[in-house]
């Protein structure tokens, strides 16, 4: 039997908490992207716990003052890439007056964690999130590279490429056979 589905990603990921942080006797207070907020203090070992249970997720935990600044600066780019509100506020520019820190301060450090640089992860964000689009919504490339801040179509279509080894229309047909052969 073949079923067709869709998903809010927003909603999955916040059910998905809210689910394994309930089983862990724990309360949401808040889910925002990239936040969660919980009714009261826990300790580090409820902390660790509760990052083992969502690890199986591909969800990583920074709590409160331990949360690196690597972390800091791989949040603050998906929130800049999720919100189009940040579309005419360049990326460097808001890193360096969301951490405090130069950019060139954070661009090293990034890189000498990461091996790659702040550009190559943006990149590699913004094209997951083009992925997500072009599978869950009804956007035309055009639109999706405008809201994404890429200069044009083929510009957008260049750095897919380059990221995923295929074209749109390859990254299309290949997810649309693997759904329908595993259904």
């Amino acid at each position: 039997m073949k079923f067709e589905f869709s998903y809010d990603g927003k909603k999955l990921v916040s059910e998905v908490f809210k689910r394994t942080i309930n089983s862990l006797g724990m309360e949401v207070k808040s889910i925002n992207e990239g936040t969660i907020e919980l009714k009261g203090d826990i300790d580090s070992e409820s902390s660790e716990k509760l990052a083992d249970e969502l690890a199986p997720f591909g969800i990583s935990v920074n709590c409160g003052e331990s949360k690196d600044l690597l972390g800091q600066i791989k949040s603050l780019i998906k929130k800049y890439v999720h919100d189009e509100s940040y579309r005419d506020v360049a990326l460097s520019s808001l890193l360096s007056k969301g951490l405090g820190f130069s950019y060139s301060y954070l661009s090293n450090h990034f890189t000498s964690k990461t091996f790659t640089t702040i550009e190559n992860f943006y990149i590699l964000i913004r094209i997951e999130k083009v992925k997500d689009l072009l599978l869950h919504e009804e956007k035309t490339l055009s639109d999706i590279a405008y809201s994404l801040n890429f200069s044009s179509v083929p510009h957008l279509s260049g750095q897919f490429k380059k990221v995923t080894g295929l074209t749109i229309t390859q990254y299309l047909k290949f997810r649309n056979n693997t759904i329908n052969t595993t259904n």
